[in-house]
């Protein structure tokens, strides 16, 4: 009798976890329409916004089952850490108050990842050039971001340190 060694990786029906997706999306990002604005809606992602902290959290936890949906359903792991980085920065920009909610109304995260799912799953063997190349977009400007914030608070440190020798060196 052959060991099993591992549970066979269950393969759910793609139209359906794609509609639930499709669902799920449409529900945060574009289920309340604006009247008067020429067909702009918004969704659930933007009014739960409005509640701090918890209100991004849950919303960016609600988009983490768009990505868990399209890890499970094959896409390429380059496609899933697009994925990723686009919901991390719409609940780490997101949660800036005011300006966030904002931006909420505009990125829907949640609509892009669906966009990058639907166009992987009708052509598999499409190029992820694209998106290595976001991502390596995204790696190049938080490098840039962190040494920026690193040479601002090293700065701010030596004028401060400067400042202090200066009073206790006239006393």
């Amino acid at each position: 009798m052959a060991r099993v060694t591992r549970i066979p990786r269950e393969r759910p029906d793609r139209s359906r976890a794609l509609a639930e997706v499709e669902t799920l999306a449409w529900f945060l990002d574009n289920s309340i329409p604006v009247p008067g604005t020429g067909g702009r809606r918004f969704g659930l992602d933007a009014v739960i916004g409005f509640v701090p902290v918890v209100g991004d959290l849950v919303s960016g936890g609600l988009g983490l089952f768009v990505i868990w949906r399209a890890s499970r359903l094959g896409l390429p792991r380059v496609v899933v850490a697009r994925m990723l980085a686009n919901s991390a920065i719409d609940l780490a920009v997101g949660s800036i108050p005011v300006a966030g909610d904002a931006f909420d109304l505009w990125f829907k995260a949640n609509t892009r990842n669906l966009g990058l799912m639907r166009r992987h799953l009708e052509q598999p063997e499409a190029s992820t050039r694209d998106e290595w190349l976001v991502l390596l977009g995204l790696v190049a400007a938080i490098v840039v971001l962190v040494a920026l914030v690193g040479w601002l608070l090293v700065s701010l440190l030596t004028t401060i340190v400067g400042a202090f020798l200066v009073i206790l060196s006239s006393t």
